[in-house]
């Protein structure tokens, strides 16, 4: 059998995503109306153009050592995993978007998908469709600014290499957010409780976990200017 090639991977991608069971998976994450077709043809949109679709092709071609072709689950893992390595790449502005609309996909979410989510414990897949069916429940207008900042996402990871920050800088973006969340319990009658959490959060009960990750990120918010894009970019770190 003839090995696969970037160039049929390319054509595959296209072909996943342009048929009828995306559709049927947006449905069923909640898509409707207009959204759902803000959905169908950004994901069209980032698995034709040609820059993210190489990308992807290549990193198939890497993990793929028996050569066969993606199925959805893999494509769409990689296609995340672009974006993701992209995010950091972003102006101000865009990164904060970003992050507020991972902060409502946090406060959605169920306690249990919530606390597994902060502790790493979410499949790439249950972590897409969270935010998805997060995703879904936007207003038009925000999903398209979402989906126009996840594409350049996506362009930027596929052309750039990820963002680094020196040792120095991450030291000093830790102190300053574990300060930041320390003013924000204080006072607070969980305060020693918190503290414990995110002292031992792989430990911690998925409701505890999910609170430190709710509170975590709404202190990371609430900051402005150069912490706040510190704090960002710290987030983005693969």
């Amino acid at each position: 059998m003839p090995a696969i090639g970037k160039a049929d991977i390319v054509r595959m991608l296209g072909r996943i995503f342009t048929d009828d069971g995306i559709r049927e998976d947006l449905v069923r994450l909640g898509f409707k109306g207009e959204n759902l077709e803000l959905a169908t043809r950004q994901m069209r949109g980032l698995m034709t153009d040609p820059e993210v679709a190489g990308y992807i092709a290549d990193q198939i071609i890497a993990f793929s050592a028996d050569g066969t072709l993606p199925g959805n689950t893999r494509a769409g893992g990689a296609l995340w995993g672009v974006i993701d390595r992209g995010v950091g790449h972003l102006p101000l502005r865009d990164l904060r978007y970003y992050y507020l609309v991972e902060q409502t996909v946090l406060g959605a979410m169920p306690i249990r998908e919530c606390g597994l989510a902060i502790k790493e414990r979410l499949s790439p897949a249950q972590l897409s469709d969270a935010t998805a069916r997060v995703a879904a429940r936007l207003n038009t207008p925000a999903l398209r600014q979402y989906y126009r900042i996840q594409r350049r996402a996506a362009r930027l990871g596929a052309t750039r290499a990820p963002v680094r920050m020196d040792p120095a800088r991450i030291e000093r973006t830790e102190t300053m957010i574990f300060n930041a969340l320390l003013a924000r319990l204080d006072g607070a009658e969980n305060r020693a409780v918190m503290i414990r959490t995110f002292a031992r959060l792989d430990q911690a009960g998925n409701r505890r976990a999910c609170a430190a990750g709710r509170l975590f990120i709404d202190t990371v918010m609430s900051l402005e200017g150069r912490a706040l894009h510190d704090a960002l970019l710290l987030l983005s770190l693969p």
